[in-house]
This record gives structure tokens, sequence and C-alpha cells, in this order.
């Protein structure tokens, strides 16, 4: 008579196979949520630097400073900018946006040239 059936030893590794393949699901559902979060955080900053060379454009132009910082809120996040301008020639000056989630990291980056008024 022949038994039917797994062993000990079957079902001990088809649990380990089982608990392999769940950890690597889990690890890559993690790493694109985090990945996602990361992605989101550098579309709203760069939001945020587009808005601010906008407002240098029109409402708040550089007037007797070369730097300044702020934070905005955008998304339900506070991320902080700082920006400077630099004498780059006779026409043109060169604009820098820095923003990111705390004041020392920065995740977006805007360099572009104005013209001088």
């Amino acid at each position: 008579m022949t038994k039917k059936g797994f062993s000990l030893l079957e079902v001990g590794v088809a649990l380990l196979i089982l608990s392999v393949a769940v950890t690597a699901v889990f690890q890559f559902i993690s790493a694109t949520t985090l990945s996602v979060f990361a992605i989101e955080n550098r579309a709203y900053a760069r939001e945020i630097a587009n808005n601010r060379m906008a407002l240098i454009q029109t409402l708040e132009p550089f007037f007797g400073q070369s730097k300044r910082s702020g934070e905005s809120e955008f998304g339900g996040k506070i991320f902080y900018w700082s920006e400077e301008i630099i004498n780059a020639s006779n026409e043109f000056n060169q604009l820098n946006i820095y923003v990111g989630i705390d004041k020392d990291s920065i995740i977006y980056e805007l360099n572009t040239f104005i013209e001088k008024q």
C-alpha cells in the first residue's frame, strides 16, 4: 500500500519558496510606492520653481537683492525654495531657483537666463 500526500520536507520546501516569493512581491510594492512619492515631490517642486520664475518676471522682481528664500504649500506639503540672481551680461541675468522638502536638501533646480529690464 502506498501512502498519498506530502512529506514534511516537501511542505517545508514549498513554504520556503512561497515565503521568498511573497517577500519579493512586498519589496517590489514598497520600492514602487517610495518611487511614486519621490516622483510626486519632484513634480510639485518643478511646478513651484516654474511659479517662482513667473512671479519674478511679473509681480516679484529682484530689487536691490540677489538672494531670497521662502516656503510654499503645494499638494498638502510644505516645500522650501531659494532663488538667486546673478549678473551674467549687459542684457541678461542668470536666475537659479532651488526647491526642496526641507531647507537643506534640493530635489529640483531651475537655472535660466532672464532679460534685464
